[in-house]
């Protein structure tokens, strides 16, 4: 099958790259309606090409026009399985609602709870819609348990993570890996950090943004790890 159309083009660009609907629009700062109206094929264009492209992974030209390589040096993964049939990606309902998963969206990192529950007072019931496929790549379940997301706040973890950008928690995965950022609370505290090990009961906690936030070396025991941060959404 010849990807001719632009629908056809984004859904493929969608499926590879595991975007939702809502994720992509999250992204790319648009609604999920204008993104809904090309995939659907209400729409054929949009001054939002580029910026779709970039989130998606995929040259601006090839989904514009399909011309040239959807990737440079890429081999879609449709190509990787004899039994994968194009027209089948493009047609099933996956593609089309990408087997999305509903994770809660809280209104602060404040409300989120070591153990991966809600406060049940605080809680605003919003919620993020992911593929299970994005959710496996992050190492989290993919029916969503254990996932919470919530908007990063200051400039402490910047420039990498932006004050505003929406993080995704996987709350199942608390085991330390030096580097890697988690959502961490301390007496109640709760931060995105860096987390490295610095003995054999002590970490250091590190910001991005070094230069205003130098790093803290805490007892272990201090710090509860409430999960590690495996996606985050950046709006410029």
């Amino acid at each position: 099958m010849s990807l001719d159309s632009l629908s056809d083009r984004l859904k493929l660009a969608m499926y590879e790259a595991g975007h939702t609907q809502s994720s992509l629009a999250l992204r790319v700062g648009v609604s999920q309606g204008a993104i809904q109206k090309l995939v659907s094929g209400k729409a054929s264009s949009s001054r939002n090409l580029v910026e779709i492209s970039k989130a998606l992974g995929v040259n601006a030209e090839w989904l514009n026009s399909g011309a040239g390589p959807m990737k440079n040096d890429y081999r879609p993964s449709y190509l990787k399985h004899e039994k994968t049939n194009l027209d089948e990606i493009i047609s099933d309902s996956r593609v089309n609602s990408l087997d999305e998963v509903e994770v809660p969206f809280l209104k602060d990192i404040e409300f989120a709870c070591g153990d991966g529950s809600l406060s049940d007072t605080d809680y605003n019931g919003l919620i993020l819609k992911f593929t299970k496929s994005l959710l496996r790549k992050g190492g989290a379940n993919s029916d969503g348990k254990g996932v919470l997301c919530f908007p990063a706040r200051g400039n402490s973890m910047e420039p990498m993570i932006p004050d505003g950008s929406t993080v995704a928690i996987n709350c199942n995965d608390k085991r330390i890996v030096d580097g890697k950022v988690y959502a961490i609370s301390q007496d109640g505290w709760k931060r995105l950090k860096m987390v490295h090990r610095a003995s054999p009961d002590q970490v250091t906690l590190r910001s991005y943004n070094n230069t205003e936030y130098p790093d803290e070396i805490v007892s272990m025991k201090d710090v509860e790890i409430i999960g590690r941060m495996f996606w985050i959404s950046i709006i410029f």
